[in-house]
């Protein structure tokens, strides 16, 4: 899912003006549309991508710029539409990453694509040989859709609110700020050119009405540059904000200021120590580690991140500097983009968005506990808080009775394409706190109106609200009732026999031993780039008909059970973590199983190597998050083989009839490892 700008992430560079294409060649428009693709305004460049479809409809070129386009200014649903084109015209396969994209496009749609985003995923694997970025991604969104396919259900009670015209407007607003005690501050991309002719679009950070001062802006702040991305700390004595210049004519770099309030006022920005100048440095986010020392969480692409954007911090001395930058970590942060840090005092928490860890789409928030790089696993937020757009900006007010979220979701204003552009929701938590230390926030000069002359003066106020520079809430842990753990439990059960499947005499064929260092993802990746392998053999010495039916056979093994069997292990996997982080003790009892092809002895060795890919799935899933709770005998994993002694007696153990002892489907059904019971302890 794409986002023009991963540093203030709600860049829509087109003005949506009608653009005259009448009259225009073929040539003319794709010139013009590559342009306006290169010049950063990619609605433009759809419109002309559009128009140029109508002249050739055959050109699998013509609609893969359209896509590409689409896709970059969020409009999804054209852009599903138009890489589906891509892949039915593109026979000699010269745009590979249409499958991708159109798999990306559908996860952002709904989620009633899901299932079908999951297959467009496996397609796209199966013929995309390199072992980069996308192949990763992919490999992880098509777990993420396991994932959303077993948690399609929201808190029914959380409603969540559109701030309405009074904040949001058909550009994108994002980042709100809980500074006045019902009010906000936020950042939006609008046009600050007062000539029509000449429209200049800039961040810049707004009040919310009734305050009569428009825009807050830095002291200090270069006026020709976009100011956005602010951030008080608890205390509110320090403002945070970026500035960010463009690199070229579709992305920007960004370095984090601060200014200080004293004497009853805010002091002269400065650049922080901690930028990088050949990278971006963005969304800083005020908080603290568990012994009380302040800490300033920032988003990164600098060197030395596991990829892409990165959540960084630096612990801020007493003498007011900053410490050299840190990376979170690899159990928040990814191959893929972490970004928006916020920072609870409250609670103790970090949210955060990622475009990586299982979610509906786009971006997801998510919560975890810690300190530096030492993390509890990322809670996803769950809907209706994330969707299957981009959800980002997580923020909560200094009173704790509200959140704050920044999403494209369906329900945002637009001029064109619903899902183009940001605006700001809340939604209450029902947990308000009362605080108890005095701090001025802000200064403001609200109207106050003179009854007795019935006219309006100004007079200047100083907004005190209840703020204070430590966390006073009592963290409130969810109780755990016999009810809830039955219910987890029940669903645990129905998600058992759970079978998983093997290629012939795998993993690491022809030994004795009754281990392996593979795990089940790697065996099942590798097993499953052989489907054309079991279409070929299987189907060998068919004609019509017969071959027809023999590869929809093979078909059906590998989608219905294969795969299936995989995408249940993901969503198994979930619900066994959240049983085990609820506090339960489980036991999980795992079968080997084997095709009648070799001796007893082989078989029942064969069926334990199958059991310990199993075991070593669990060791390594979500980067050893399970294995706190094998080690303190929290999650016991049982391993028993059958050997062929239960596999059917018409299933072939002819080693030279390879086409029914390897390749039939029949054949293949019996050489699977089953998770058969899951029990409390």
């Amino acid at each position: 899912m794409s986002i023009k700008s991963p540093y203030f992430l709600a860049i829509v560079f087109a003005i949506f003006i009608s653009i005259p294409t009448e009259g225009q060649t073929l040539s003319q428009l794709i010139k013009a549309g590559d342009t306006k693709y290169a010049e950063g305004d990619y609605y433009a460049a759809s419109l002309y991508f559009k128009d140029a479809i109508r002249k050739d409809e055959s050109s699998a070129e013509l609609y893969y710029k359209f896509a590409e386009a689409s896709r970059m200014f969020n409009d999804y649903s054209a852009a599903a539409d138009a890489y589906a084109n891509v892949v039915k015209l593109d026979k000699p396969n010269i745009f590979p990453m249409a499958t991708f994209w159109l798999a990306e496009m559908l996860r952002g749609t709904c989620d009633c694509k899901t299932e079908e985003a999951a297959k467009q995923f496996k397609k796209f694997k199966n013929k995309y040989h390199k072992k980069d970025y996308y192949a990763a991604k992919a490999q992880q969104d098509m777990e993420a859709c396991a994932w959303v396919l077993d948690h399609k259900q929201g808190n029914d009670t959380l409603e969540i609110e559109h701030l309405g015209k009074e904040v949001n407007t058909t550009s994108s607003e994002f980042n709100a700020i809980h500074v006045f005690p019902d009010k906000i501050q936020f950042s939006s991309l609008r046009n600050i050119s007062t000539d029509k002719k000449n429209p200049k679009y800039l961040v810049r950070i707004y009040n919310q009405p009734p305050n009569p001062e428009v825009t807050f802006t830095p002291s200090g702040a270069d006026p020709t540059l976009s100011i956005g991305n602010g951030a008080y700390t608890p205390d509110s004595k320090k403002f945070y904000f970026t500035q960010c210049e463009p690199r070229d004519k579709t992305t920007s770099r960004c370095d984090i200021y601060v200014t200080k309030y004293e004497n009853y006022k805010w002091g002269e920005a400065q650049k922080l120590n901690i930028n990088e100048a050949d990278a971006t440095n963005t969304h800083p986010a005020p908080g603290y580690d568990l012994k009380g020392k302040e800490v300033l969480f920032f988003s990164s692409d600098r060197k030395g991140g596991k990829g892409g954007m990165d959540i960084w911090l630096s612990t801020v001395n007493a003498d007011g500097t900053y410490g050299k930058p840190a990376n979170a970590g690899e159990v928040i942060n990814s191959q893929g983009n972490e970004i928006t840090p916020f920072y609870d005092v409250n609670n103790k928490k970090l949210f955060f968005s990622s475009d990586w860890h299982y979610g509906y789409g786009g971006y997801d928030i998510f919560e975890s506990k810690g300190e530096y790089s030492n993390w509890s696993a990322p809670k996803n937020l769950m809907k209706p808080i994330n969707t299957p757009q981009n959800d980002m900006y997580y923020s909560i007010a200094f009173d704790n009775s509200r959140s704050y979220i920044t999403s494209n979701r369906k329900d945002s204003y637009f001029i064109e394409a619903e899902t183009c552009c940001n605006d700001i929701y809340a939604y209450g938590t029902g947990k308000k706190i009362e605080r108890k230390i005095d701090t001025v926030v802000a200064v403001v000069t609200p109207p106050v109106k003179d009854t007795a002359t019935t006219t309006t003066s100004t007079t200047t106020a100083m907004v005190v609200v209840q703020v204070d520079t430590m966390p006073v809430a009592k963290i409130e842990r969810p109780v755990i009732t016999k009810e809830s753990v039955d219910d987890k439990l029940k669903k645990l059960k129905k998600a058992v026999p759970a079978a998983l499947y093997f290629h012939n005499d795998e993993p690491e064929c022809c030994n004795l031993r009754d281990t392996t260092v593979l795990d089940y993802k790697q065996t099942y990746e590798a097993y499953t780039s052989r489907q054309g392998e079991y279409r070929r053999e299987f189907a060998n010495g068919l004609k019509g008909d017969e071959k027809a039916n023999a590869q929809k056979e093979i078909l059906n093994l590998f989608e219905q059970k294969v795969d299936k069997g995989f995408y249940d292990l993901v969503a198994f996997t979930g619900q066994l973590l959240d049983m085990l982080q609820s506090g339960n003790k489980i036991e999980v009892t795992i079968k080997g199983y084997c095709s009648p092809l070799n001796v007893s002895e082989y078989n029942i060795r064969l069926g334990y190597r199958r059991v310990a890919s199993l075991r070593n799935y669990f060791f390594h899933y979500r980067d050893g998050i399970l294995l706190p709770y094998i080690g303190n005998g929290s999650l016991s994993l049982k391993g028993v083989s059958y050997g062929k002694d239960t596999a059917p007696k018409n299933i072939s153990d002819n080693r030279k009839d390879t086409r029914n002892s390897v390749y039939n489907p029949a054949a293949a059904l019996e050489r699977r490892v089953e998770i058969i019971s899951v029990e409390l302890k």
